[in-house]
């Protein structure tokens, strides 16, 4: 199924967005709850402070990563900073599928999260008030939309126990150490992608999540595999009056291992010659 708009998506959804329900215990009616969080990653001597935002999710419900999949909205979190004090971009941890109404497929995240962004500048070691503008979509069986305004003094928050190995549940670049080798076939010109993936070993389990840029619409993709090969394929298509001025599409593929570890992997695929 080709991706259709987000907007025309969500209006598919009879039940699907905004529908009032009554306050639940500890999370509210928003469904999650959010507080700034700050600290270092541990993994990483001499890293940067790291201000992020941590998301507690009510059970059962979730919210989404930066693309949602067929349906849904991204989380959003917008730094509210001090002059001299600069945020790198937002570090999305490895999200997970599931499946939505109609079979509809999402990306996003259950339980807590932690989106983090790196600091630098003269504040970073001062008493420096800093906040967060927050919008998120909370879905079970309805769809609910969360938003929140934090602040607080940086060197004063609280340190995140996520915080401390953060690096280690973001995706890795595509390198050297990478396990596996990537061949592409098709592309726009052919309204299909393929993804040939070459383990050195064979892996547990491996999932895929695309995140296309604007105009650029990416159907429900099957992931098989056998033995060291997985082949991923996706329809993908560039909607009408789309500019397409990035005709690359950027992924995860991400392996879980028997103790249920997961490690991603960032892919960056050329759609055109």
């Amino acid at each position: 199924m080709i991706g259709r708009p987000l907007y025309l998506v969500l209006l598919a959804l009879p039940a699907c967005l905004w529908a009032p329900v009554a306050p639940a215990a500890d999370f509210g009616a928003d469904h999650a709850t959010a507080r700034l969080v700050a600290g270092h990653d541990a993994s990483r001597p001499g890293s940067a402070l790291l201000l992020g935002v941590r998301f507690d999710i009510e059970p059962g419900w979730h919210i989404y990563w930066k693309h949602p999949g067929g349906a849904g909205l991204a989380t959003e979190v917008r730094w509210l900073l001090p002059e001299g004090l600069v945020a790198a971009p937002l570090q999305w941890p490895l999200p997970i599928a599931f499946t939505q109404a109609e079979g509809i497929p999402g990306y996003g995240y259950e339980g807590s999260v932690v989106l983090a962004a790196e600091l630098r500048g003269a504040s970073a070691d001062t008493a420096a008030k800093v906040g967060a503008e927050l919008s998120w979509l909370a879905c079970k069986e309805i769809c609910v939309l969360g938003r929140a305004e934090l602040e607080g003094e940086l060197l004063a928050l609280p340190a995140d126990p996520a915080l401390t190995a953060w690096s280690k549940g973001l995706p890795e670049p595509l390198g050297e150490g990478a396990p596996f080798t990537v061949t592409t076939t098709g592309g726009t010109a052919q309204g299909a992608l393929g993804l040939w993936l070459r383990w050195s070993g064979e892996p547990l389990a491996v999932a895929w999540f695309p995140d296309p840029p604007p105009g650029l619409a990416v159907g429900e993709a099957t992931v098989r595999t056998r033995g060291n090969l997985t082949r991923i394929d996706a329809p993908v298509r560039w909607q009408a009056g789309a500019a397409a001025t990035d005709r690359s599409l950027r992924s995860l593929v991400v392996t879980t291992d028997a103790r249920g570890v997961r490690r991603g992997w960032e892919l960056v695929t050329e759609l055109e010659p």
